[in-house]
């Protein structure tokens, strides 16, 4: 499901943030992991984020747990004071870009630290996507062992897996379990 254009890669930024930090380790734990996750969004954020530094690693960690509040929240109204919490924190300021031919909005600070830009474009991403869709697009994984989470894009809201992964073993795992009923 396409939500928006501003909402595309920035929500798949925040997901795949969001789910960094695993049971079995922190995969953002250190400087060089960070550095390593934000290569792969480099065409979302250069020229417009500066190169994230060290200092920065804290506050990208509060902004995680910060995120994951966001999605696992069960209300509307409370999701939203935490995502207004969030752009403010990170200067998140509208503004109309034109580049790629066509005009659309950007929220994040020219010339930004790194963990402002994540912090702005990320909660916009997730804004949008609670103001166009709603809060049930919204998921926690419903695998047992797994807490990723996910933007349900189906057309009929019913994904409760975060990955085909966990979708097939908690498949195998019922399956098994009438197996031996």
């Amino acid at each position: 499901m396409d939500f928006s254009h501003y909402t595309d890669e920035p929500v798949d930024l925040a997901v795949a943030l969001i789910n960094t930090d695993q049971s079995d380790g922190d995969a953002i734990g250190e400087i060089g992991g960070l550095a390593h996750f934000l290569d792969e969004y480099r065409h979302m954020w250069e020229g417009v984020a500066k190169e994230v530094k060290p200092s920065e690693l804290e506050t990208i960690h509060r902004l995680r747990a910060s995120l994951r509040g966001v999605i696992g929240c069960s209300d509307a109204k409370t999701a939203s004071a935490r995502v207004n919490t969030i752009l403010s924190e990170h200067g998140a300021q509208p503004r109309v870009s034109v580049h790629n031919g066509a005009s659309h909005f950007h929220f994040e600070p020219l010339n930004s630290s790194m963990a402002s830009w994540l912090g702005a474009t990320t909660a916009m991403g997730l804004a949008t996507v609670m103001v166009e869709s709603g809060m049930s697009r919204f998921g926690v994984c419903n695998a047992g062992d797994c807490r990723d989470v996910y933007v349900d894009a189906s057309r009929n809201r019913s994904r409760r897996h975060c990955s085909t992964t966990c979708s097939t073993r908690e498949a195998v795992s019922a399956y098994r379990r009438r197996q031996t009923v």
